[in-house]
């Protein structure tokens, strides 16, 4: 497993989604999408998949996360999916923690290129869980730039404008302010403070 494996930049080699799984990462990507199409949006959310996701909101860069578990790998002498087994064994995953106390799940990967996966733990120091519908909710606002009004009126318009339009998603009735897509919305927009 080598570093730029886990940049994020080649999704043929990636061990890790960042994706949907890091909220830097998905930052700079925003920056990226802002300049598509609306039509295009939906097309490159498809990433963020249907399901529960643990979603990463520390300081640790996607190099920085795949530096450290690359150290803990070679330590354990984990280079092929058979060394991988024999550590997971007698269980399907394990945790591992970082440098900055978040812990990561490490499981057997899909294919033999890609023999391990990564992403964070659930419950983990810097993780939200959230629902996919919600983090392409947030990231589609985000890249169409629509900020967070006190209006809580206007807030449920324009989420739904998003979800129906470019999202293809059902609308939503309410937006409670302490949980759900508000609450996600605002901390994503301040930095998960």
């Amino acid at each position: 497993m080598k570093n730029r494996e886990c940049d994020g930049k080649n999704s043929g080699t990636r061990y890790i989604n960042p994706h949907k799984h890091h909220y830097r990462f998905l930052l700079q990507e925003i920056g990226l999408w802002q300049t598509l199409q609306p039509e295009a949006i939906e097309k490159e959310l498809l990433v963020l998949g249907e399901n529960l996701l643990d979603f990463y909101t520390g300081k640790l860069s996607v190099t920085e996360i795949c530096s450290e578990c690359l150290h803990i790998f070679n330590k354990e002498k984990i280079n092929n999916s058979e060394k991988l087994n024999r550590w997971l064994f007698p269980f399907e995953f394990r945790k591992i923690q970082l440098s900055d106390s978040s812990e990561w799940v490490v499981k057997a990967g899909l294919d033999t290129e890609r023999f391990l996966h990564i992403h964070p733990a659930k419950q983990s120091p810097f993780t939200v869980r959230v629902r996919a519908a919600t983090l392409k909710t947030v990231v589609a606002l985000q890249i169409l730039s629509i900020p967070v009004e006190n209006n809580s009126n206007e807030n449920l318009q324009k989420v739904n404008e998003v979800r129906k339009e470019i999202l293809h998603l059902s609308p939503i009735k309410t937006l409670h302010p302490q949980k759900g897509i508000y609450r996600f919305w605002v901390n994503f927009v301040n930095g998960f403070q």
